[in-house]
Parts: C-alpha cells; sequence; structure tokens
C-alpha cells in the first residue's frame, strides 16, 4: 500500500522498484504517489487527436476515447470513460479521485455538474 491507495487490488502489478524504472521521476509521482502535475504541463494539453484513445502511461490501458477529449484550464479534459461490458476503465475513489482500474495510477478528479459537457463531467 503506498500512502492511502492499496495497489495490490488492481490486476496490472509491478514492483515499486519495477514502477520507478519504467516512470520518470514526475510521472511516479503523479501515478503512484498521487500528486498533481502542474497546469498546462502536459504533453497531451494541445493534443486533440479526430480518432484513436487515450491510455493510462502506466500500464497503456484504454481509458478515453480521443471524440470526448475537450479543453479546460490547464488539463486533460474528458466527458466519459472507457467500458468493456460491465466494467469501466476508470475508478473514483475518495474526494473525486479518478484512477486507472487496471493499475490503480492516479489520473487526476472528476467534476460533476459543471455543464462543459454532453454528460456534465470532466475528467
Amino acid at each position: 500500500m503506498v500512502g492511502r491507495v492499496d495497489f495490490s487490488k488492481y490486476p496490472y502489478q509491478l514492483s515499486d522498484a519495477e514502477w520507478r524504472a519504467k516512470l520518470t521521476k514526475e510521472e511516479y509521482h503523479v501515478l503512484r504517489q498521487c500528486g498533481t502535475e502542474a497546469p498546462g504541463k502536459g504533453e497531451f494539453c494541445k493534443f486533440f487527436p479526430k480518432t484513436g484513445h487515450f491510455a493510462c502511461k502506466g500500464c497503456n490501458f484504454p481509458l478515453y476515447s480521443s471524440a470526448v477529449k475537450f479543453k479546460d484550464h490547464g488539463w486533460d479534459a474528458y466527458s466519459k470513460c472507457y467500458y468493456t461490458d460491465d466494467l469501466c476503465h476508470v475508478g473514483l475513489r475518495e474526494r473525486g479521485e479518478v484512477c486507472c482500474n487496471n493499475c490503480g495510477s492516479h489520473l487526476g478528479h472528476v467534476f460533476f455538474g459543471e455543464r462543459q459537457s454532453d454528460t456534465n463531467e470532466r475528467h
């Protein structure tokens, strides 16, 4: 368990040493220690492809279709996430934190009721 997150409950598993070898120091801080990336710093903030999907940096699990991405105030924003049958690829933890449902990596937060998208969600 890292901090308050029990990563052992997720299907995709790496040791802490393997995570540190795979990710940059900043990626490790955000994904595995639930840190926050500086606004506007992400490599995809200004990237809006017409097709494809965005995947978890930790395990490459598909999270969001490129069709649901929209402009926001410095971070990537998506209006809904991928599902496989009844399994949502993005999990919801305490205080609106969202995570990859395959490896448990921190993805940010979800906000409801802002009227910025058709689903009224901003991930």
